[in-house]
């Protein structure tokens, strides 16, 4: 085995880490966009509020819903899928968010997109993908 491969294998682990104790640190509801996203983030061991986009509200309902539970000024994070349809879900929970007074968190999905992207393009491929890391070690 080389390595330099075995180096940037655990140093992508060490990434992820990172990224999924922020997602803990944070403490704010985490919107996904449908059951298996969050079936994913569970298998993770994410224990915070998910709330998922595909219960039958429009993306602007869910945001307002947000905002009167939590209240103005509060933070959610965004963890859609880094596809095209996650990245116009995106980019309309961040546009309503703020029109709502809430502060969008997208930086949690940027740097997952950038970890992952060459392997999967979705929330529910990610416990796949941090597996596979490990058996790589």
């Amino acid at each position: 085995m080389n390595k330099t491969w075995k180096t940037n294998i655990l140093n992508r682990i060490e990434v992820f880490n990172k990224i999924w104790k922020s997602l803990a640190d944070i403490n704010s509801p985490v919107i996904v966009e449908g059951k298996r996203d969050t079936k994913a983030l569970r298998n993770l061991g994410f224990g915070g509020i998910i709330i998922e986009l595909n219960d039958g509200n429009s993306v602007l309902s869910t945001v307002e819903n947000i905002a009167n539970k939590f209240g103005r000024r509060s933070k959610f994070v965004v963890l859609t899928d880094w596809d095209r349809t996650g990245g116009t879900l995106a980019k309309q929970l961040k546009e309503y968010g703020e029109s709502c007074d809430l502060i969008p968190n997208l930086r949690i999905r940027q740097r997952l997109s950038v970890l992952s992207s060459k392997e999967i393009t979705c929330i529910e491929e990610l416990p796949t993908f941090v597996n596979a890391l490990k058996s790589e070690i």
